[in-house]
């Protein structure tokens, strides 16, 4: 009787399974596709003698200055939030910071103290005065002055060195999911907030995550 039950049980379970998957496999466990839209934030040109250097990267390349500024000064920037030196495998190298921060949002200048910059386990917490992302402003200038790049052992990494004042603008990145894992989704827009549709529904897919990267390594396959 019990083992009876129990068949009829798993039975049931089999068949609600796959109702579900030959009714909408994409609706499977109650996920459904949908738009999402993330807002992050991008490094846009340097400031040099008081004028913006996008040093002649295409407005559309949102990613370009970052690399700049990774491979001169060796600091990243995750959005609004951290700072960090790579040093590789995971870890990641110290960094020095000689002044306070000087953040100039819509003409108007914040003094954040050196003192406030905490280190975490891997990377450095960024307290900014304000955080664009919950805003309607698009972008803010920030200078942190003088920094040295140094190991766990004291090795200097990077001399002391001027970071010019860096112009941030905020970014929009809005996708449609199409399956439960968030691996497979279509792009609609990947790019500056200042740029962003007022609606949002006139935008046209532009890519396939899946299609993509199946591109890129095939691209990768033929340059080896």
């Amino acid at each position: 009787m019990i083992k009876n039950s129990f068949k009829f049980i798993i039975l049931i379970i089999l068949v609600i399974i796959t109702n579900a998957c030959s009714s909408n496999s994409k609706s499977f466990w109650g996920f459904k596709p949908h738009f999402s839209t993330g807002t992050y934030i991008h490094s846009y040109a340097i400031i040099e003698d008081g004028k913006v250097n996008r040093m002649g990267i295409p407005k559309k390349d949102i990613d370009k200055m970052d690399s700049i500024i990774n491979n001169k000064y060796g600091i990243q920037f995750i959005d609004d939030d951290r700072i960090y030196a790579l040093k590789g495998s995971g870890k990641n190298y110290r960094i020095k910071f000689y002044n306070d921060f000087k953040m100039t949002v819509n003409g108007k200048e914040y003094i954040m103290s050196k003192e406030k910059i905490r280190y975490s386990a891997y990377d450095y917490d960024l307290e900014l005065p304000v955080k664009i992302t919950n805003t309607n402003y698009n972008e803010y200038i920030l200078d942190i002055g003088e920094i040295e790049i140094i190991d766990t052992d004291g090795k200097i990494i990077r001399p002391k060195t001027k970071i010019p004042p860096i112009l941030f603008k905020k970014t929009i990145n809005r996708t449609y999911v199409n399956d439960i894992t968030g691996s497979d989704y279509d792009v609609y827009y990947r790019g500056w907030a200042e740029d962003y549709p007022k609606d949002p529904s006139t935008l046209k897919k532009m890519y396939n995550s899946i299609e993509e990267m199946q591109k890129s390594f095939e691209e990768s396959k033929k340059n080896k």
